[in-house]
């Protein structure tokens, strides 16, 4: 923690009045100024959170999966506009779709179900065509798990590797992610925070199922320091050139990105923002030219959100609410 700037004094003193229960990392203009762990890791055997805490990320995976997709598309080995079928043949839809249809929660598949049955991508991937269209839903907006799934399977089929593979080849190396890693991996396990929810005003342990169905969609935890750190690189135009970054990170309603959310994250006026969550853990990122702001929590509370307590620094303690960092229908 800077303790030279009482901002972050500040906010610190506010996470532990409300006795938040996860890890914050901040960076203000690209200089680590608070990476610290509150509350328990697991509060069956009382481990604290500290800042190299893993949370499972949920949705905000897809975030990461949106990168990996907008490199294949830069590289020209994938054509967002083009038919699905023309790269996984055997899924046949009663009305055509694309990968942009996925990326955006247009496709109007029927939400995924998952299965005991079902053990790798491709399964689920099958899974998801079986069950096909709901024709009132398609191009129409609906937030899907499934959307993602398939589009995990699609990066498997155009880099001839599992989507574990290519994630570390394309994410995790390029970028020196340290304390990330897939739900069964036994190097970092002791990092993974246990997720809870609160029942009755205690913490109840949450049993994850299925996880092994979740690649691209939900099955990756992180340390928030790693979440900041990729993003500052994607800032930096260390994983795109900055002639595709600026567009990605600041354009919204323009012809190259007609909506807020695009590739698993939402752009703002004043930020960014992803949030994503699972069995009892949030992950939740805002992050603008001035500050990225990463919350993980393992204790899901109603009255107590990452999105919640994330608005109140943003606003009250960093002044960004009314930051003009995006021009709605601006290209850049």
């Amino acid at each position: 923690m800077d303790t030279t700037n009482k901002v972050y004094t500040q906010i610190n003193d506010y996470l532990e009045s409300v006795n938040f229960n996860g890890t914050i990392t901040i960076m203000q203009e690209g200089e680590l100024k608070l990476n610290k762990g509150y509350g328990m890791k697991n509060f069956d055997t009382l481990q604290p959170n500290d800042a190299n805490t893993m949370y499972l990320i949920g949705s905000s995976q897809k975030f990461l999966t949106g990168l990996m997709l907008k490199q294949l598309a830069i590289a020209k080995q994938i054509n967002m506009e083009a038919s699905l079928t023309q790269y996984i043949p055997w899924f046949q839809t009663i009305y055509p779709l694309n990968s942009n249809d996925l990326m955006l929660h247009q496709s109007g598949l029927f939400k995924y179900q998952p299965s005991e049955h079902v053990t790798s991508i491709q399964e689920a991937t099958q899974a998801i065509q079986r069950r096909g269209i709901n024709p009132k839903l398609y191009k129409k907006p609906q937030y899907n798990d499934g959307n993602y799934i398939v589009l995990a399977h699609l990066i498997e089929v155009i880099t001839h590797q599992s989507y574990e593979q290519a994630f570390k080849q394309m994410i995790m190396q390029p970028n020196d992610l340290k304390f990330t890693a897939f739900y069964n991996d036994h190097n970092l396990a002791h990092n993974m925070a246990i997720g809870y929810k609160q029942v009755n005003q205690k913490p109840v342990k949450q049993q994850p199922r299925f996880l092994n169905q979740y690649y691209g969609a939900g099955n990756l935890f992180m340390a928030p320091y790693d979440m900041a750190q990729l993003i500052l690189n994607l800032q930096h135009n260390k994983i795109f050139s900055a002639v595709e970054t600026l567009p990605f990170i600041k354009e919204s309603m323009t012809s190259r990105y007609p909506k807020a959310y695009r590739f698993g994250y939402y752009s703002f006026p004043d930020k960014n923002r992803i949030n994503g969550g699972f069995y009892g853990q949030v992950f939740t990122v805002y992050f603008n030219d001035r500050y990225i702001i990463v919350m993980g929590t393992n204790y899901e509370q109603p009255h107590l959100t990452n999105e919640s307590m994330l608005k109140h620094i943003f606003k009250h303690y960093l002044k960004q609410e009314n930051h003009n960092y995006n021009k709605t229908g601006k290209t850049y």
